[in-house]
């Protein structure tokens, strides 16, 4: 599958036109992430002399206190015709609880009836290319609407790690999950005098590369877009869901995890 998923992708970008990159435009895009960290996950329990592995039902990341929207940044640089090209998506996830709440069963190293609080942090680099595949204009409102949509491919190294512990500091348990994925991804534009609405959609069914996101996972962004006139600045709106599946070994014993990103960003757009 890994094969596979790399031979598939070098066939994908090495399709890619010439012709956005003879007079690339280069922008960069700083933007300010309110999003929230939801899901579940399991992970087994050691109780030692020799005993068998425990098996542990999932915990939701709200009994950790993961329950509310954090602030983060994010940060994505683009070359290209200003539609398709080569993308480069940074984002620093860092999240912690404001409330501790009683375990319902073992995790890990944590007992059932411990107050459990949690801190997660993430370093994700997404590197992608869209290649334009159709463009069409028509008229609303007697102005020039404009469609256009591409496909392409996205490598995503993502680096997240779940530090809980109880309310005491006694028993702590870490989660590290990490891996490196291939993406299909396709976008959709549409723009209307100054005003664009993009979105994003990327999928990654199993095309591991290495590490532990090795279920489908799969991440859409939406974008509305206001262009200053004769201006080489645009602020926009968005929303992001994530959702990153994976499974892996931690102090010698299993968790599996499913978890979704989500929520709002705000940020703008220079030209370079």
């Amino acid at each position: 599958m890994r094969a596979t998923a790399i031979f598939a992708t070098a066939a994908l970008l090495s399709g890619c036109s010439s012709t956005m990159f003879l007079e690339p435009r280069v922008t960069v895009s700083p933007y300010y992430a309110v999003y929230q960290l939801r899901g579940d996950a399991s992970v087994q329990t050691d109780p030692g002399g020799g005993n068998p592995i425990q098996n542990n039902p999932r915990q939701l990341m709200s009994v950790f206190g993961m329950d509310t929207h954090e602030d983060d940044v994010g940060f994505r640089a683009e070359v290209g015709d200003g539609f398709g090209g080569l993308r480069v998506d940074y984002y620093r996830l860092d999240m912690s609880t404001s409330k501790a709440n009683p375990l319902s069963a073992d995790w890990g190293m944590l007992l059932e009836d411990d107050l459990v609080r949690m801190r997660a942090q993430m370093d994700e680099l997404r590197i992608s290319y869209i290649e334009p595949l159709f463009e069409t204009t028509t008229e609303w409102r007697e102005e020039d609407l404009t469609l256009r949509f591409g496909a392409g491919g996205e490598f995503a190294y993502r680096d997240l790690t779940l530090r809980a512990f109880t309310d005491d500091l006694a028993r702590r348990q870490n989660v590290p999950i990490a891996g490196q994925n291939l993406a299909i991804n396709v976008r959709f534009r549409a723009e209307w005098q100054d005003l664009a609405f993009d979105v994003d959609y990327a999928i990654s069914p199993h095309l591991i590369v290495r590490g532990d996101y090795n279920d489908v996972n799969q991440n859409l962004e939406m974008r509305a877009s206001y262009a200053i006139p004769l201006r080489d600045v645009t602020f926009f709106a968005g929303f992001r869901y994530n959702e990153l599946n994976g499974n892996g070994r931690t102090d010698m014993v299993d968790y599996d995890a499913d978890l979704v990103i989500d929520g709002f960003q705000f940020g703008m757009t220079v030209s370079l």
